[in-house]
């Protein structure tokens, strides 16, 4: 049995809308997908000083983060409004296995740095809202 190869990092897109016919965030370098839970605390003074946690207390959430190449596209013109007009909008993330996760997601940060010698850069990131649709590889 032949052991498992590593997922390419540069098949990591994120798109706006859905994936199947939404846009690639043009000019990606790296992206970053992590799964949140924060933790509900319900320790009291009978648990002597030892934290406890509620079991499937938390909120759960998704963060999305990418850094690349600013290249002015139609999809930084589409970032750039929903900056701008501080809106929730469906983005979907694919991995290199053909696994996708789906949902609504509002941007909390974006920036944009040109050092005096090389490219213009940009940073994003986002946060879920509601409950993300995963639909594993085919």
């Amino acid at each position: 049995m032949a052991a498992n190869q590593p997922q390419r990092g540069r098949k990591m897109l994120i798109y706006i809308g859905d994936v199947a016919d939404g846009v690639q965030l043009g000019g990606l370098r790296t992206t970053t997908f992590t799964m949140n839970n924060s933790l509900t605390d319900v320790s009291t003074k009978d648990t002597d000083g030892w934290r406890e946690l509620l079991e499937d207390g938390s909120l759960k959430f998704i963060t999305l983060s990418g850094d690349g190449i600013f290249k002015d596209s139609s999809s930084d013109e589409t970032i750039r409004g929903y900056v701008f007009a501080n809106s929730i909008n469906p983005f979907g993330i694919k991995f290199d296995n053909g696994d996708v996760i789906e949902g609504d997601f509002q941007i909390t940060a974006y920036s944009r740095t040109g050092g005096y010698e090389g490219a213009e850069t940009y940073s994003i990131t986002m946060e879920s809202t509601g409950i993300p649709v995963f639909t594993p590889a085919s």
